[in-house]
Order: structure tokens, then C-alpha cells, then sequence
């Protein structure tokens, strides 16, 4: 089910990219939701040796729903 929402989000991105600006706003706030949930479990199961995994994916997410409102 996490893939089916990450390769949703990443349809979304792609759309975004096409013209579909809605959805690809959308789906980048949709993705940052995901990755921050992704920390918080993380965080709250105390496992930090792979917690850069979600981090980076999050830093990314926020970039690029930055990059999608700005437009």
C-alpha cells in the first residue's frame, strides 16, 4: 500500500510536470505528508541508523512542492 501512495504521488509529480498543475501541487503536498509521516514513525520506533532514507525523500518532497507553488 506505501508504494501504490509513493508511485501515486510520483504519477502526480509527472502530470504536474505536463501541465496538470493542480495535481502536481497536490501530489508534491502529498508526498511531504508521506515523508514526514515516514520521520515521525522513525522517530517514535527510536530506529535512527536509516532515518536519512526518509530525510532526504522529505528535503526532496519539499522541494519540489516549493518548486510547484512558485510556478
Amino acid at each position: 500500500m506505501l508504494a501504490t501512495l509513493k508511485a501515486a504521488g510520483a504519477v502526480g509529480l509527472l502530470l504536474g510536470l505536463l501541465g496538470v498543475r493542480p495535481v502536481g501541487v497536490a501530489a508534491a503536498a502529498g508526498l511531504c505528508l508521506f515523508f514526514v509521516g515516514a520521520v515521525v514513525v522513525h522517530v517514535r520506533a527510536r530506529v535512527f541508523h536509516n532515518i536519512a532514507f526518509p530525510g532526504v525523500y522529505l528535503a526532496l518532497a519539499v522541494a519540489s512542492l516549493v518548486l510547484a507553488v512558485a510556478r
